[in-house]
């Protein structure tokens, strides 16, 4: 499970949970958004505001995906018991390689600075016994360790070669604004008005081939991203890249957001692994 070389981020609001009225459907809902991203090696989760009470729900949204992404073992020690993570245990185990069973033997491992001083810091990984670095770091900071002969050195995250999980990222700002500071690579939003994905297959390949990074935009249970934006006085086709239909289809008659991320994912997933298909190459669009 490579780190991909084209970063994949998702964008969706904090009214993802105004659907579901209890704290145990709301923990089950953002549970199959980290599963999503992790089967799909998505690099950024990042929650744009919407709705009255947009603040709480994305506070608990952020709390329960950043839960989900660290290691069941140091779990305990970075989130205190909290009401909000009461029915955390209904997220499935995410089984990213920075979850290792046990003591599994591996190069890499996140850990908690448990002590720090002149001497070095003890560190947290997961192991039977915490281990010793010579170098001092923040006391409580988390870190990404590599096994370098016997001994654990600190290495930047992004240095890991595997998919190392997801980040998470609260955008107070509109969305307007958000997407208008334009991301390097290609913005893609989701929608029923938007081209059938089949159509724009072409183009969402060349992006992979060309290893451009691609952020998915979605929408809330209640309103498409053409209403959000135009509450905000703006047009979706002016702030991004394509607009897809991702189930032309669709035999129901509305798609739960988390159901698109990973209807999404899936499509994006295969698109960028069949680049070499001609099909792909030549670039259906649809005009």
């Amino acid at each position: 499970m490579e780190r991909r070389s084209n970063p994949i981020t998702v964008f969706f609001p904090s009214s993802i949970l105004s659907d579901v009225p209890s704290l145990s459907e709301k923990t089950f809902k953002v549970g199959q958004i980290a599963r999503a991203a992790s089967i799909f090696r998505v690099e950024e989760l990042v929650i744009y505001p919407d709705g009255s009470n947009w603040r709480q729900d994305a506070r608990l949204i952020h709390s329960l995906l950043s839960y989900a992404e660290t290691p069941q073992y140091l779990r305990r020690l970075i989130f205190p018991i909290s009401p909000q993570l009461r029915f955390a245990g209904l997220i499935p185990p995410l089984r990213t390689p920075h979850h290792p069973l046990g003591s599994s033997d591996v190069e890499y491992r996140e850990g908690l600075v448990l002590e720090s001083g002149a001497k070095g810091s003890m560190i947290e990984i997961g192991l039977r016994e915490p281990v010793r670095c010579r170098i001092p770091l923040p006391k409580n900071s988390r870190v990404t360790m590599r096994r370098e002969g016997g001994a654990w050195v600190p290495v930047p995250r992004e240095s890991v070669p595997l998919y190392w999980g997801y980040s998470v990222h609260l955008d107070e700002r509109p969305l307007r604004e958000i997407l208008a500071e334009r991301r390097s690579g290609v913005l893609i939003a989701t929608s029923r008005l938007g081209k059938p994905v089949s159509q724009m297959a072409g183009h969402i390949s060349r992006a992979f081939s060309e290893r451009r990074g691609i952020s998915l935009i979605f929408g809330s249970p209640r309103e498409g991203l053409h209403e959000i934006l135009g509450r905000e006085g703006a047009t979706l086709d002016d702030l991004v890249d394509m607009t897809i239909n991702i189930a032309p289809g669709q035999g129901t008659a509305t798609i739960r957001t988390e159901e698109a991320i990973m209807i999404a994912l899936a499509l994006i997933d295969f698109i960028g692994g069949s680049t070499g298909l001609p099909e792909l190459q030549d670039g259906v669009d649809g005009t």
